[in-house]
């Protein structure tokens, strides 16, 4: 049987259409998002990866310092009494060296002072400048000495700081103070104390080797 539809084209139903999913567009965020996991998982093995080799790395390491902390321990100890050995033998060279400068300015000083001088005072300070004090008869006699001492390699710039009246026994003196300059023409050296760090050095570099 035929049917004819008598109303109106404005007022006819129309059928819905059915309008199904396109498969490409919907499967694409699908297949990116899948791709970042994968990404992110493989990431993830591969810092661990780098982790546990950096774990056994470390650990070599310490066990390698393990290994060679008693020789560390040593060197230690050898330089720590190295040290303390060089402190001592600077201490003893610096009373040697004063001793031994002490003895050279009197000795010199002897040679140099004319008949009728005598010294009461003889004085060295940081600056390797020494004040010479002492008494006599006549100011000649002072102009001797500081002509002698000028003569002497020991000494430089030999000055008179001044001169007094003096009276010893009811005679009268001339008390003076010189100063002068130390120019020593050798170096005193304490060769006990050197041959002591040469040894002591070989037996820091003995035992480092070992």
């Amino acid at each position: 049987m035929i049917r004819i539809n008598l109303l109106p084209r404005e007022e006819r139903v129309s059928a819905p259409k059915i309008t199904l999913p396109k498969i490409g567009g919907s499967l694409l965020p699908m297949g990116v998002l899948g791709g970042a996991v994968v990404l992110i998982a493989l990431t993830a093995v591969l810092e661990r990866a780098k982790v546990a080799a950096l774990r056994s790395d470390v650990a070599e390491i310490q066990e390698e310092v393990r290994a060679i902390q008693p020789q560390v321990d040593r060197v230690k100890r050898l330089t720590t009494e190295r040290q303390d050995l060089e402190r001592r033998l600077d201490v003893i060279r610096q009373l040697d060296q004063g001793r031994f400068v002490s003895v050279r300015i009197m000795d010199n000083l002897s040679r140099e002072i004319p008949k009728y001088l005598w010294l009461t005072e003889v004085k060295q300070d940081d600056s390797g400048t020494i004040t010479v004090k002492g008494m006599t008869f006549s100011n000649l006699i002072v102009a001797d000495l500081m002509m002698a001492m000028e003569k002497n390699p020991m000494f430089a710039n030999v000055d008179l700081i001044q001169t007094n009246k003096g009276k010893i026994s009811e005679r009268d003196v001339t008390e003076f103070s010189i100063t002068a300059q130390l120019t020593p023409d050798e170096v005193p050296s304490d060769f006990t104390a050197e041959a002591a760090l040469e040894q002591m050095e070989t037996l820091v570099n003995q035992g480092s080797m070992q």
